[in-house]
Order: structure tokens, then C-alpha cells, then sequence
């Protein structure tokens, strides 16, 4: 649960119970002195508003800070403190310029408290707090994170453990781990459809995501605390570390990989399909992150190139971290993107919807269904899938993909029409290289596609937006 901070040109102004407050180091209004005087048992946070004087923050505004001279008050002035145990104040309009300025140099990103006089205590995804109030009786108001990197020593007591987790398959005796502050997640997909035993813990992650069909949920089992190291990377000690750099990992229990979901399809197998995750397991994905933000202090951030499966194998798959990088990352990466580590998963994954500050509502996520398509005269007809959301927008994106998923032809065609709800659309013919194919198309209504084929081994993926 977020916490309140004041600051205040003039601390007599803040409330006298106040348990955290800011104040200056700097400048004509530095006042930690007179804070630290008036709040002895206060948690205090300094702001320099010169880049050239160490404090918690750095405050970036007009007439203080630049956002060019944070990225230098990280590397010259703080550079003995790592960028995630430092944070840069500013508001919200110049925050993607600050933003800007540490990647054109290709530096970590600090933390972020953000100022926007909204009156609504919501912390943006990738802050760190949020200054809503200004000026409120003499005293400005913000919210801040449970836990903040930098300001306080250790994440909040119980924040080792995801509320609600099912602790029966725990590892921790078995496998004791290197204690840590877990600053980064990493995604994985099991490639099963049922929780797996991990080799008795031996390559178990921190937690596991299991799909619950008929209460349309996740259940979560929690393997080892949250700040301890789990084992689902390939580690070598004698290299820069995997499972010990400060990482989370979490194991989504589905697949990634277009055949097998392909072929359970066919079996009439019931399974998450990572490219496809229905609504309420991205919510239930994005709470968990919401969860490691404010209790742990892991950016909503990830700033990587999510690759399809299979394209996303291999130790040199063009997204896989070096050393450096993966040393210096901070946020939510896929096992795609750990150095040492070959594996693909999870694929295409909707990282964005999942860090987003918005709630997940499953009526507004993309709603998908998936599929083979039978060769022969006979189409495949698909009704289209949507939420209740459908009602209050008038119109929509129809999203087809195709894949060729057996021994790939050259190119196969596909005669795909539309049915509006009222009449079918004109057929149009579509090619399907080895690499797929896509179609677009503005829709309203009620909808149906028709898909009809003379080639084997081909697949559809419908999404409604």
C-alpha cells in the first residue's frame, strides 16, 4: 500500500506526525537541517537541485536540474551509488525527456518520482512516487511505493511472499538460495499444460502461474521467498551470475511454441498460449507485477524486443543480453534475454498490457481465438470472440494472423471473407508465406470469417480490438 511523503519549503508547515519527508540539500531552500531537527523519527530523503551535490534526488525542473545533467549526476556526482538506488525528480510532462536523455547515453535509468497536481494518489508504471498536491497547505503531497530503492534499507516485512500463493511445492530446504534485492523479473513459459515438479526444485522458479478455466483466474505457487535466488536459468558461476543477479523469475504454465499449440488445439487440449493470453490471465499477470513494483521497487519498465518463438531460440538470437547489459538491467526481461541461456521462452508476449498502469479489464483486452484451418471445399468458419466492451465502440479491428505450421509450401493461398453480421463481405485471396501473413480489416457488429484452403498444415489466429 503506498505511503504518504510531504515536503515544504518550510518544514513547520508539514503535519507534525509525519513519517517521511523530503527537503532540500541545495540551494536557497535547503532545509534538512531543520527536518531532521523537527522529524527525528522520520525516514528524510534529500534533494539536491545542483547535479554537482550528492543527495537521494536530484530535482530536474526549470530553473534547477537538466535532464542532460541527471544522466551526468548518476555517472559523476552519485557515481559510487548504483542508478537504482538513486531517483529523479520532475513532472510528468518532462519526464519522457528525462527519460530520453539517459537512453540516447545508454545509461541504466534511475527511479522516478514524478510530480502531476492531479489530487489522485495512483503512481505511474516506472515511478517510484507521485507528488499529487501542491502547495496544500504550505506543504506539497506525494505517494510513494511500499518500497524505495536507495531510501529505505529492506523491503517491508511479509513482501517475501505473493499474497495468496499456494507455498505446498516449496524448495527452499532443498535448495537454499543466495539471499538478494530482486530488482528485475524474468518471464518464462513451462511448455506444459500442469504445474511441473521442476526436478524436485532443482530448476524451479520463484513462482509458477497456473490457469484456473473455471474460476477464469491464475493460481500461484510460490516456490522460494521472492529476495532469494531461484533456478531456472543456466548459471555459471565462474560468468557473470543468472539466477543470482537480483532476478525474480516467473513461470507462466502454458507454451509459446506455435506447433505445440498447434497441436493441442487439435487434441482439444486446453492451454495458455502465450502470443494469445485471454484477458484474465493478463490481468492476473499485471497485478503480480503491480505487487513486486510497490513492495520490491521493480521498474514497470522493460524497453526489450519481445521475439516470436521460434525466432527467439538460441544463444545468438539478437536479443539475448550481453554481460554488460544484463549487469546493468533493471525491470522485466524473457528467459529470451538472459545471457548463457539459450531458451526462446515466452515468445511474444503482451509485456506492454502486463506493465501498464491501467487495470486489465478482460472486457477491454484483445479477444482471440485460434485455431487449424481444414483443408478442402469446405470453409472454416470462425465467430469472432469479444468482450462487453464491443457494445460501447462502435468500431473495431478485426486482427487475423495465418501460419503455416506443418512442412511449409512455398506459399499457400487462403480465400478469407467477413460476414458483418449481416451479409458476407467480398473474398478476398491471401497469400501465406513460411513466415505467415496478416490481415486487417475495420469491423462493427456481430462478425464471422470464412477461411477456406487447399493446403494442409494451416493455422489462424483471430483477434478482435
Amino acid at each position: 500500500m503506498p505511503r504518504t511523503m510531504y515536503d515544504a519549503v518550510t518544514p513547520a508547515n508539514i503535519p507534525a506526525n509525519a513519517t517521511m519527508v523530503a527537503g532540500y540539500a541545495d540551494g536557497r531552500y535547503a532545509n534538512l537541517d531543520e527536518l531532521r531537527a523537527r522529524f527525528p523519527a522520520a525516514t528524510i530523503i534529500s534533494i539536491a537541485v545542483r547535479w554537482t551535490t550528492r543527495a537521494q534526488v536530484l530535482d530536474v525542473e526549470s530553473g534547477d536540474a537538466t535532464p542532460e545533467q541527471a544522466v551526468q549526476w548518476c555517472t559523476q556526482t552519485m557515481a559510487d551509488t548504483p542508478n537504482h538506488e538513486l531517483t529523479v525528480y520532475c513532472n510528468t510532462s518532462q519526464w519522457p525527456s528525462v527519460r530520453a536523455a539517459f537512453q540516447a547515453a545508454g545509461i541504466t535509468e534511475p527511479n522516478y518520482w514524478v510530480a502531476a497536481y492531479d489530487g489522485d494518489p495512483t503512481i505511474p508504471a516506472g515511478a517510484i512516487a507521485k507528488q499529487y498536491l501542491g502547495d496544500y497547505h504550505g506543504y506539497d503531497k506525494s505517494a510513494v511505493v511500499d518500497y524505495w530503492p536507495g531510501v529505505d534499507t529492506s523491503p517491508p516485512p511479509g513482501g517475501e511472499f505473493y499474497p495468496g500463493a499456494n507455498r505446498s511445492h516449496w524448495y527452499e530446504q532443498a535448495y537454499p538460495g543466495d539471499p538478494m534485492r530482486v530488482n528485475t523479473i524474468i518471464w518464462h513459459s513451462t511448455e506444459t499444460t500442469v504445474l511441473p515438479d521442476y526436478g524436485g526444485g532443482s530448476i524451479a522458479p520463484t513462482l509458477t502461474a497456473v490457469p484456473n478455466w473455471r474460476e477464469q483466474r491464475l493460481d500461484w505457487w510460490q516456490h522460494f521467498p521472492f529476495d532469494t535466488s531461484a533456478r531456472a536459468l543456466v548459471h555459471d558461476r565462474a560468468l557473470i551470475g543468472t539466477n543470482t543477479l537480483n532476478v525474480a523469475q516467473i513461470e507462466i504454465v502454458g507454451t509459446c511454441d506455435p506447433a505445440t499449440h498447434a497441436a493441442w488445439t487439435q487434441a482439444g487440449i486446453q492451454h495458455l498460449y502465450m502470443p494469445a493470453l485471454p484477458g484474465w490471465a493478463v490481468r492476473d499477470l499485471a497485478a503480480c507485477a503491480r505487487w513486486a513494483h510497490t513492495t520490491h521497487g521493480v521498474p514497470l519498465t522493460s524497453g526489450l524486443r519481445w521475439l516470436p518463438y521460434p525466432a527467439s531460440f538460441g544463444a545468438n538470437n539478437g536479443v539475448r543480453m550481453d554481460a554488460a547489459a544484463w549487469s546493468a538491467f533493471r525491470g522485466h526481461a524473457g528467459h529470451m534475454h538472459v545471457p548463457q541461456n539459450d531458451h526462446g521462452d515466452p515468445g511474444v508476449f503482451p509485456i506492454a498490457a502486463i506493465l501498464s498502469n491501467t487495470p486489465v479489464l478482460e472486457d477491454d483486452m484483445p479477444q482471440w481465438h485460434t485455431g487449424p484451418i481444414t483443408a478442402g471445399s469446405e470453409p472454416t468458419v470462425v465467430l469472432v470472440p469479444h468482450g462487453n466492451a464491443w457494445q460501447a465502440a462502435p468500431k473495431r479491428t478485426l486482427h487475423l494472423g495465418m501460419d503455416q505450421l506443418g512442412a511449409p509450401a512455398a506459399t499457400a493461398t487462403v480465400r478469407v471473407a467477413v460476414h458483418n453480421g449481416i451479409r458476407w463481405g467480398a473474398v478476398s485471396t491471401v497469400k501465406v508465406t513460411a513466415a505467415g501473413s496478416t490481415v486487417d480489416v475495420d469491423v462493427t457488429g456481430a462478425v464471422k470469417v470464412s477461411l477456406q484452403t487447399t493446403t494442409t498444415g494451416l493455422a489462424y489466429a483471430v483477434e478482435t480490438w
